[in-house]
Order: structure tokens, then C-alpha cells, then sequence
């Protein structure tokens, strides 16, 4: 009997490690896959005004990707996304009582129509008003997507907002 325990204590031991490995490796979801490129657009100064500002047919911004895989065929170039309508953002008011400036570090997820599905403060300029006008201004952004090959591909957008004080 002595044996036969023993025997059934190492078996139920053995299926106790292999299921503990079998949690521990079992693959998991990243928590958030950036699949779709990412693109650098040009610095947005937002000075002291009172109504915000709505620029219309933007000058397109120049771009990085994030460099591809190397493939035995050469894929079809990445054509970046570009700005079509920026809104500036409003300097808050409580921000110019304290005389707060920074600069907040934006990602936008442009969707297939340029619509800014998602902002993101990647980076705080460090004060939460200043952040909050940013992602408020940037979100009714629209652009024309990046495309490959005339097909449209949702990408990354990453964009600095500065608020000075002059």
C-alpha cells in the first residue's frame, strides 16, 4: 500500500507541475499590439487665444515609418497619412492664471475613413488642463489615411502640442 501511494502522490505531483508549466508559458495577449505604422507629424504651437482655430487643407506633414521586415518581395510603398482639418487647441484658463506651459506628446489611431479613432497621451507636458485641450483639440482632427498601393491602412500618428506663454 506503502508503494502504491507513493507511486499515485508522484503521478498526481508530476500532472501538478506540468499544468503549473503549461499556465506559465501559455502564450498571451499583448496589451496593446501596434500592428498598423506609426508617423511623426510636425510640432503644434498653441499660443494664447481665445476662440480656437480651425485650419482647413493643412500642409501635409512629413512622416517616418517604422522600417518593415525584410521580405524577398519589395512591398508596395506606404504612402503617410496627412492632415486635411486641425483644430488648435484652447489655452485653459487656468493654465494662463498659473502661467503653465509645456508641451504634451499625442498618438492618434487614424481609421481607414482619417477619422482620429483614438488619442492617447503618450507623453504629460505635465500639467493635466493642458493635456486634457490637447487630446480634446486633436481628436476632431481629420486626415486623409495612409494608404499602400491606393488601399487605405490604418496607422499611428504622433504628434507634439506646445502651449507657451508670450
Amino acid at each position: 500500500m506503502t508503494k502504491s501511494l507513493t507511486v499515485q502522490n508522484i503521478g498526481v505531483g508530476l500532472l501538478v507541475i506540468l499544468a503549473a508549466a503549461a499556465l506559465l508559458y501559455w502564450p498571451k495577449p499583448l496589451a496593446v499590439a501596434r500592428t498598423a505604422p506609426v508617423f511623426y507629424g510636425e510640432e503644434v504651437t498653441v499660443r494664447t487665444t481665445a476662440a480656437p482655430v480651425v485650419l482647413i487643407n493643412a500642409q501635409p506633414i512629413a512622416a517616418a515609418t517604422v522600417p518593415a521586415p525584410v521580405s524577398p518581395v519589395a512591398p508596395l510603398p506606404i504612402v503617410p497619412p496627412s492632415v486635411t482639418v486641425k483644430v488648435l487647441p484652447q489655452y485653459p484658463a487656468s493654465a494662463l492664471e498659473q502661467g503653465g506651459q509645456g508641451t504634451v506628446l499625442l498618438s492618434v489611431n487614424i481609421g481607414l475613413t482619417g477619422q482620429a479613432e483614438q488619442v492617447e497621451t503618450k507623453q504629460s507636458s505635465g500639467l493635466a488642463e493642458l493635456d486634457r485641450a490637447a487630446v480634446k483639440a486633436v481628436s476632431q482632427w481629420t486626415f486623409s489615411p495612409a494608404t499602400q498601393g491606393g488601399t487605405a491602412l490604418a496607422s499611428w500618428f504622433e504628434v507634439p502640442v506646445r502651449f507657451e506663454l508670450k
